[in-house]
């Protein structure tokens, strides 16, 4: 905590913070998060952001990202709104950090500044489980900011696990599961029901808002599909198919499946990571009862889990072990409206509690960490 950041931000006591276990990959005391905060407070947000700009530029903010785990806090930032925390989240660009574009996102989310938009839209009673941002995808960002706009009355906390000691516990624990993975992968399979652009009566998407953008009122539904099927195209490893089509949804629903790696090399220190959305995968079939076969859920829905990449079922202890480990090694990070989180998303799975009171707001901005899209390593 003692060592030198900035003269304008400086290490400071954050009650979240936990330190890493003992591992290979991490010094000895590693606090997770870092929290950095200004320093006088009365410090500009336009003094920050110059020096937000010189450490990005200069290498310092990814070097504290791979010190202290892979994510760090920023307190007593004050931001008053999402345009701000645009200006904020803009100073790190450069160094090899842009712009991120969404593909296919499986969650609803409104643009409401810059390159910023809501998190999650779902309820406040619904928990989002560990996972790491598009960790289903092959298009998946390096780098993910959380920006707390209101603060709940209770809860409301993002749990963030370092997804590198994940990898190291469970290839010390299951070495078998840590082998079958990485030899057989993962798959996953998304549902998007036919439905308007503009819905909100779910956090899932639609497939006009996961894949049509380029759709319009007027396309036929050979047209339409077409459009929609060249953007899924953009997702290398995509396939798909189309379902429950009728005289009253001629277009029909889509469902997408993606095989993809469970372990993933961080492109800039070469740790290895459990990286993927197995967890959240696995805690959502959970909670819906439909792990094992048939995968129906109580409203009739075929809701599984992941299975390896060849359909084979992952055996429940292996998750189980997962899960045990990840809550054992969190840190609960417990907002103050407008402070932000930086995640190296590579290195840290995060999580969302559910809260109570006051409407808790998360805007995020997301950038990849290379220009290489389909795989970013």
């Amino acid at each position: 905590m003692a060592e030198t950041v900035s003269e304008i931000l400086r290490p400071a006591p954050y009650a979240a913070s936990v330190t890493l276990p003992a591992s290979p990959s991490y010094p000895d005391n590693t606090t997770f998060p870092l929290c950095l905060s200004p320093h006088p407070s009365s410090s500009s947000l336009d003094e920050i952001i110059a020096e937000i700009r010189t450490l990005s530029a200069s290498g310092k903010i990814a070097a504290l990202l791979n010190r202290h785990g892979g994510a760090i806090y920023f307190s007593g930032l004050n931001l008053r709104d999402a345009d701000e925390f645009s200006r904020f989240a803009h100073a790190f660009v450069g160094n090899g950090w842009k712009a991120h574009e969404e593909i296919g996102n499986p969650v609803r989310r409104t643009v409401v500044a810059p390159n910023v938009a809501t998190a999650n839209e779902g309820p406040n009673t619904m928990a989002v489980y560990p996972h790491n941002e598009f960790g289903l995808s092959p298009h998946f960002p390096g780098v993910v900011m959380f920006y707390c706009v209101a603060a709940a009355e209770s809860g409301g906390e993002t749990p963030i696990n370092n997804s590198i000691i994940l990898y190291e516990h469970l290839r010390e624990q299951h070495p078998e599961f840590i082998e079958e993975v990485e030899k057989r992968g993962i798959k996953y399979q998304l549902f998007h029901p036919n439905g308007p652009r503009d819905q909100t009566a779910s956090a899932g998407t639609t497939v006009l808002q996961a894949y049509g953008q380029h759709v319009l009122d007027s396309d036929d539904v050979e047209t339409a599909r077409d459009k929609i099927e060249k953007e899924i195209r953009r997702l290398p490893t995509a396939t798909w198919r189309w379902e429950n089509v009728s005289e009253g949804n001629l277009l029909g629903d889509l469902r997408v499946f993606q095989v993809l790696p469970a372990v993933r090399k961080h492109p800039r220190t070469g740790q290895t990571a459990f990286f993927n959305n197995a967890v959240s995968r696995f805690l959502n079939a959970l909670d819906n009862d439909t792990l094992l076969p048939p995968h129906i859920d109580k409203a009739g829905r075929y809701n599984p889990p992941v299975f390896y990449g060849d359909g084979g079922l992952i055996p429940r202890e292996y998750l189980d072990t997962a899960v045990e480990y990840i809550y054992q090694t969190r840190s609960m990070v417990k907002w103050t409206a407008g402070d932000v989180i930086v995640i190296d998303n590579h290195s840290v799975q995060h999580a969302r509690q559910p809260w109570t009171g006051q409407v808790i707001a998360f805007s995020s901005l997301l950038f990849p960490c290379t220009g290489v899209w389909s795989n970013c390593e």
